[in-house]
């Protein structure tokens, strides 16, 4: 009974931390209102500032690595293959309202941070996120 309680509380705690449930491609459309939504939040010294604590702080470096490289610990452990976001070319690809609404909703195996962060708390984040290509040396790969 003891064991049966383990394994329970353990598949809890992994669909729970890690978004262990897939969401079908339908389910990850972005709607183009959210793709076209711009960051209300100034990007300035303030807003970076508490966007790297906020990356540091909540689940954000356990998968996408604590400099932004992909590598976090979690990714390493459940074999995730995540953007390298101090690499120029990776935020190009997305704009605030698409990274936004995919913190918000999460994709694949990343969960939704939407009730655990509060939207300013997410933009912030981008924000942080924008100068990762800056601030990061890259090796050449």
């Amino acid at each position: 009974m003891m064991g049966r309680r383990w394994a329970i509380l353990c598949a809890l705690l992994c669909f729970g931390l890690f978004g262990c449930k897939g969401k079908s491609a339908a389910e990850t459309k972005i709607p183009q209102e959210e793709v076209d939504r711009k960051n209300p939040i100034e990007s300035n010294p303030a807003s970076i500032a508490e966007g790297k604590r906020l990356y540091g702080a909540t689940d954000c470096a356990l998968c996408h690595g604590k400099d932004g490289d992909g590598k976090g610990v979690l990714a390493k452990d459940i074999n995730m293959n995540i953007h390298d976001w101090r690499k120029p070319e990776s935020l190009a690809h997305f704009t605030d309202g698409e990274l936004s609404y995919l913190i918000l909703k999460g994709k694949g195996r990343m969960p939704a941070y939407e009730g655990k962060e509060t939207p300013e708390q997410i933009w912030q984040i981008i924000n942080y996120m924008r100068t990762m290509p800056a601030s990061g040396d890259v090796p050449k790969s």
